[in-house]
């Protein structure tokens, strides 16, 4: 009776072991105590790591501060803790927002699908402890989409800073243990508050999930208040073109058979977003899915429907870009709202897309918007656009993005029990088509967009120089 038992508990070990083939993230959710210590332990300091996404899935990138006199751009890589036969990557240093720091930049390359990896980065002051790193599936995969985390909210005050930490900690936890198998997290901007402190980068970077999850972080008009962005990321591909100005880049990554293009929308420079999108489309022919991200709300739920800037000026300079490279879906974020829209295109409803239905090579573009980590907007009117809304919009979602063969699934979910709010699925089975002749004539035509876009950034730079500052 003894050997049976211990033979049936070790099948249903194995059994268990067998299904459980993706590790979790150590993403704890942290008590308001627990975590009031960790942010009071970590706030005035400046060297906690960013990882970010790589150009491809076999590669990731770390950015830190160190200090000036020690700062050593390396970063090791090993199969165990231990750091046995570690292989050591070097990068470059860059100088940081203050006098007394620099910043390293190192990308790892050669890594291998659903493997295990220990990295650690030079401190100046010998190696960090070593972080855990462990790549998924190269093709079949799943992708996070949190937006406007905003640390800091509204504000510069250290409580709210704090608040706004705590509440993107346990939206890690939540959404990460309930999907371990999550590759990397896009964010569609908005990532602190005033876009000048370290301490909002600090606190951004404070859970420790984010030292096994790689970020792709767009550019927001929060962001855009100062500089701290150049300072604090490593994002593949920049692509800073012929007219941006101060902050301003564009930039692109693969991920299998993704293809994710980032869009900075605050700057008006049609012809750099189009160049950008030209460059990075051209160079992955063969994705067969094309994502677009940028921060404002072109087709989102409240009052982005209903503002100027955003329905004429960002619409007339990102629509057709989105429409004449066929993009699937737009992510964006801003109104803290979170929405939906139905298949549009040239700024048109061509298809329904109604939540828990399958469509199969549809034609038009999803706009999903995601409300914030900060707080949350209210809610001021629907559109016909608008093909579902969050109307009880009093806590964080999150929205997954998951491949599959010839399908993308599209759900969101609460941050705080991930119930599940929406979901869409896209079958694409066709090629796209990107030498038709109307799309040709299209981006003729948008020589007249990409000089009205040049004459706004003008007056655009003169308005922020006399308001001391972006919006």
């Amino acid at each position: 009776m003894k050997k049976f038992l211990a033979v049936f508990l070790a099948l249903i070990f194995a059994l268990q072991l067998g299904t459980s083939s993706v590790a979790a993230f150590d993403a704890p959710r942290l008590e308001r105590e627990e975590w009031d210590e960790l942010y009071g332990s970590l706030c005035d300091g400046n060297e906690l790591p960013m990882l970010c996404v790589g150009a491809n899935e076999s590669e990731v990138s770390l950015v830190w501060h160190s200090a000036k006199e020690t700062a050593t751009p390396k970063v090791r890589l090993a199969k165990s803790a231990a750091m046995a036969n570690a292989v050591v990557f070097e990068g470059k240093t860059t100088e940081a927002e203050n006098d007394y720091q620099l910043v390293c930049r190192v990308t790892i390359t050669g890594l291998t699908e659903n493997t295990t990896y220990y990295y650690q980065w030079n401190t100046g002051n010998g190696w960090s402890e070593p972080c855990k790193y462990e790549t998924k599936s190269f093709g079949s995969h799943k992708a996070m989409v949190i937006g406007d985390i905003q640390i800091g909210g509204q504000s510069e005050d250290s409580q709210i800073q704090s608040d706004v930490g705590y509440n993107w900690n346990n939206v890690l936890s939540e959404a990460l243990t309930k999907n371990p198998d999550i590759s990397y997290l896009v964010s569609p901007g908005d990532n602190t508050s005033t876009g000048k402190t370290a301490d909002e980068w600090q606190t951004l970077l404070m859970p420790e999930a984010l030292r096994s999850l790689p970020m792709a972080l767009a550019i927001g008009n929060h962001d855009k208040k100062g500089m701290t962005y150049n300072y604090y990321t490593n994002m593949p591909n920049e692509y800073f073109g012929k007219y941006f100005e101060g902050l301003d880049r564009d930039f692109w990554f693969r991920y299998g058979d993704v293809l994710y293009l980032f869009f900075d929308a605050t700057s008006s420079s049609a012809a750099d977003h189009m160049a950008m999108a030209k460059e990075a489309v051209e160079l992955n022919k063969d994705a067969k899915w094309r994502i677009g991200v940028m921060h404002q709300a072109l087709f989102g739920p409240g009052y982005s429907g209903l503002d100027p800037e955003t329905q004429i000026l960002l619409n007339a300079v990102f629509t057709p870009i989105y429409d004449t490279f066929d993009l699937d879906l737009v992510l964006t974020g801003h109104s803290h709202l979170q929405g939906r829209s139905h298949f549009m295109t040239e700024s048109m409803i061509v298809g329904k897309a109604e939540s828990g239905k399958t469509y199969k090579n549809p034609n038009g573009i999803i706009y999903l918007n995601t409300n914030a980590v900060c707080d949350h907007g209210s809610f001021s009117g629907s559109f016909p656009f608008i093909a579902y809304e969050f109307s009880e919009n009093d806590v964080t979602t999150y929205t997954t993005l998951e491949f599959e063969g010839d399908t993308m699934k599209i759900e969101t979910r609460r941050g705080d029990n991930s119930v599940l709010l929406d979901s869409i699925t896209i079958e694409k089975t066709e090629e796209q088509n990107d030498d038709m002749f109307l799309k040709k004539f299209q981006r003729f035509l948008y020589k007249v967009v990409e000089f009205l876009g040049l004459v706004y950034m003008k007056i655009d730079a003169i308005i922020v120089k006399i308001r001391g500052g972006h919006f």
